[in-house]
C-alpha cells in the first residue's frame, strides 16, 4: 500500500498507509504499533436520546467502513467508504501531529454525510485497560461479531483508555482532550476506536484525541492521565480541599453510615412491569414506610459512638416528604412522620468529628410533583426525556441548566437546617445529555458545564459535598464519594485509585443497593483504601451488628493512614492473579489473598480473603 503521510522525531515514527493502516515505531522501547485498514461505523448517530445509551452493538447495527487518504496542505482528506466499499460515504479532514512521544490527532471538517465517525481504526493490541468502575484489564479476546459503544460516563469514567502489549509493560493509550464530551469508544473484542458524535445534530468544529505511548503497564498509563488532570486543573487533592472546607477532615479515619429513613409504596411498580400485583401491594399502595425515624437515627449515631466509631458521616436518606425518591426536586419539607423538625435539626446538629448530611437528586423529576414537567430535557423529537424506575415510579431526567436553579430555590429552606455538608445523588457520574427545550436549550458541552455549577454552588455554601459514583469531570468539586467499585480477579486492577484516591474519599456498598444489604467485603477497602459503609435500614437490626461494627473499626485506623495519599502503585504477585497489592506516598502498603486458602508470597503468608499491611 502506498505511503501518503509520516511524521518522525527522535521518540517516535508515525507512517500512514492510503487505505489509513498505519504504524507507529516507539524507538524508546523498541515496540511497533500497528492499524489497520477497518474501522467499524455505525449506520447511524450512535448516541441514543436516552438516560443511559444502548452499549451493545450487534453486526447489522455497524458497517465494516474502510478509508481514502490523500495528502493535502491542510493535512490528511479521508473518504470513509461503505458496502459495498467503493460507496463514499463522507469525507473529513485529519491533522496529525507529533509531540515529543504523543501524537496528536484532530478531526475537522467532518461531512454532514456522515451520522458519526469512527476513525482512527483501533490500534492492535493484546489487552484493553478500560477506565470504567473500579478498572477492568480485558486480556481474552472476545469471539462473535457484537460490539460495544460506551461514551463519557456512560462505560467511561474518565476520558482515557489504553492497550498494553503482550509483556504487559509497553503500552498505548488516547486521551480525549477537545469535544470530548461528544466522544466515546466503539469496540470490538480487543479492537477499539475513537468515536466521534455531533454536538445537537452538528459537527463541531474540531474533535481531537492524544496518542501516548508508555511504559510500566498500566500503572504508568493512569499516572501519565493523573498528571493531564492535574496541569489542567481539572481536580484538586484532598489536602486542598480540606484547607477550603475543614470539616472534611472528619472523613479521614471515618466511615459513612447511610441510614434509609423512609419510602412509600406504589402497587403499580409491579403492574408497570407486567407481574402481578400482590394483595400485599394494593393494601399498602400510597403507604408511607418508615423504617429509621429522627428518634432512632440519633439513637443509631449514640450506639456508633459507644461502639467505638469516632470520626466520619452520617447519611440520612429519604428525610424529605413522601421519602426516598418521592418528590423530587419539590423536597420541602421533611417528611413529618420521621419526627419533628427540631429532632431533624438536632441530629445535623452533631458535634466533634462527625458531619451529618442529607441525600437529594436533582437529576431525577417525579410526574407527581407541582413543579413538573417544567425543566424536564426535551429530545430533538419534542418528547420528555424518561429516566429509571426507582422508589417513586419512573422518573424524568432534569435539565442541568435548571437543577441549579432547583437546587437554589431549594437552598432557601434547606440553610435553616444548619447543614455543614451534602450529597447530591448521581450529580458526578451521570452522562452528558442534550436539551432541545427552547427555554433552557444545551449541548452536551453545556450540560457538563452546568453539572459543575450545581456542585459549585453547593461549595460556594461552604458545604462538604457528597455524591453516588463519580466520573473525572466531577472530582474538582466533589469531596467524597459512594460506590459500587467490586472486585474481579485478574480483571480489575485499580486504575481510579491509581489516578484519584487522594482527590475524594470513597466508601463502597454491595449491589443490593443503598435501601438494604450488608456492608460491602472490607478486603478491598484495605487494597484501595477506601473507607467503610455500614447501612442502618432500622434500629433494631443495626444494634443486631455491634461486633462486627466493632471488628470492622480496624478499617478506620487504617484509613486515617493513607485516606490523604496518593496510591503510587498496584501488581499481581502470583501466577493466578490471586494476591494483589498496592503502594501509597506515605510507604505504607498492603497485600491482600483474594484465594480461599491461605498464600505465601514474598516471605509472608496471607490468610485466606486476608491482608497485611506493611510499612
Amino acid at each position: 500500500m502506498d505511503e501518503v503521510f509520516k511524521l518522525e522525531n527522535d521518540h517516535l515514527k508515525f507512517v500512514v498507509n492510503a487505505d489509513c493502516s498505519a504504524t507507529i515505531t516507539d524507538k524508546h522501547n523498541k515496540a511497533i504499533w500497528r492499524m489497520g485498514p477497518v474501522a467499524f461505523q455505525d449506520k447511524s448517530t450512535i448516541a441514543e436520546e436516552v438516560v443511559w445509551n444502548r452499549r451493545e452493538r450487534v453486526w447489522a447495527d455497524y458497517y465494516m467502513g474502510r478509508f481514502h487518504a490523500a495528502a493535502t496542505p491542510q493535512g490528511l482528506k479521508i473518504t470513509v467508504l461503505g458496502p459495498p466499499w467503493d460507496d463514499a460515504r463522507g469525507t473529513f479532514l485529519a491533522k496529525w501531529v507529533l509531540e515529543g512521544r504523543t501524537l496528536e490527532l484532530r478531526v475537522e471538517e467532518i461531512d454532514d454525510r456522515l451520522p458519526s465517525l469512527c476513525y482512527p481504526p483501533p490500534i492492535e493490541t493484546a489487552s484493553l485497560i478500560w477506565p470504567g468502575n473500579v478498572g477492568r484489564w480485558m486480556r481474552t479476546p472476545e469471539p462473535g461479531m457484537s460490539s460495544e459503544f460506551a461514551t463519557q460516563n456512560n462505560g467511561l469514567n474518565m476520558r482515557w483508555l489504553g492497550g498494553l502489549a503482550e509483556d504487559n509493560e509497553r503500552g498505548w493509550m488516547m486521551i480525549f482532550e477537545d469535544g470530548y464530551e461528544d466522544s466515546g469508544v466503539y469496540r470490538n473484542s480487543m479492537a477499539v476506536t475513537p468515536a466521534w458524535l455531533r454536538s445537537k445534530g452538528n459537527w463541531a468544529a474540531t474533535r481531537s484525541v492524544r496518542y501516548h505511548f508508555t511504559d510500566n503497564g498500566y500503572v504508568g498509563q493512569a499516572k501519565i492521565f493523573r498528571k493531564y488532570m492535574l496541569d489542567n486543573r481539572l481536580f484538586r487533592t484532598l489536602r486542598e480541599k480540606i484547607e477550603q472546607t475543614p470539616k472534611l477532615a472528619c472523613l479521614l479515619g471515618g466511615r459513612t453510615v447511610s441510614f434509609f429513613q423512609c419510602s412509600t409504596s406504589h402497587a403499580r411498580g409491579a403492574q408497570d412491569f407486567m407481574r402481578p400485583v400482590s394483595d400485599d401491594a394494593r393494601a399498602r399502595d400510597g403507604e408511607l414506610d418508615v423504617r429509621v425515624t429522627h428518634a432512632d437515627a440519633a439513637a443509631a449515631m449514640r450506639l456508633a459512638r459507644k461502639w467505638g466509631m469516632k470520626k466520619g458521616v452520617f447519611n440520612l436518606r429519604g428525610t424529605f416528604h413522601g421519602g426516598y425518591d418521592e418528590n423530587h426536586p419539590d423536597i420541602w419539607p421533611p417528611e413529618p412522620a420521621l419526627g419533628t423538625l427540631d429532632e431533624l435539626k438536632a441530629n445535623i446538629a452533631a458535634d466533634g468529628d462527625y458531619l451529618v448530611v442529607l441525600h437529594d437528586n436533582y437529576q431525577d423529576m417525579y410526574p407527581r410533583v407541582p413543579s413538573f414537567p417544567q425543566g424536564v430535557v426535551e429530545t430533538s423529537s419534542g418528547h420528555l426525556m424518561w429516566g429509571g424506575y426507582w422508589h417513586g415510579g419512573l422518573c424524568f431526567i432534569t435539565c442541568a441548566s435548571q437543577q441549579v436553579e432547583y437546587a437554589k430555590r431549594n437552598w432557601e429552606q434547606l440553610k435553616t437546617l444548619g447543614l455543614k455538608g451534602y450529597f447530591i445523588d448521581t450529580a458526578s457520574c451521570v452522562q452528558f445529555y442534550e436539551c432541545y427545550c427552547k427555554e433552557h436549550p444545551l449541548d452536551k458541552a453545556g450540560d457538563r458545564e452546568a453539572k459543575q455549577q450545581l456542585m459549585q454552588f453547593y461549595k460556594d455554601q461552604g458545604l462538604v459535598l457528597g455524591s453516588e459514583e463519580a466520573a473525572d469531570f466531577g472530582l474538582y468539586h466533589i469531596d467524597f464519594l459512594e460506590n459500587r467499585n467490586t472486585h474481579r480477579p485478574r480483571t480489575t486492577p485499580p486504575i481510579w485509585p491509581l489516578v484519584f484516591h487522594d482527590a475524594a474519599f470513597y466508601t463502597r456498598y454491595s449491589t443490593s443497593g443503598t435501601s438494604g444489604g450488608e456492608p460491602a467485603s472490607q478486603l478491598e477497602n484495605y487494597l484501595w483504601g477506601y473507607a467503610c459503609y455500614w447501612p442502618v435500614n432500622s434500629l433494631a437490626d443495626f444494634k443486631t451488628h455491634e461486633q462486627a461494627f466493632r471488628e470492622s473499626l480496624a478499617l478506620d485506623e487504617f484509613h486515617a493512614r493513607v485516606g490523604l495519599d496518593e496510591m503510587t502503585s498496584h501488581r499481581y504477585l502470583c501466577e493466578d492473579q490471586m494476591v494483589e497489592q498496592t503502594e501509597f506516598e506515605s510507604g505504607v502498603s498492603v497485600i491482600a489473598n483474594f484465594a480461599d486458602e491461605p498464600r505465601t508470597v514474598e516471605g509472608k503468608t496471607i490468610a485466606a480473603k486476608g491482608h497485611v499491611v506493611l510499612e
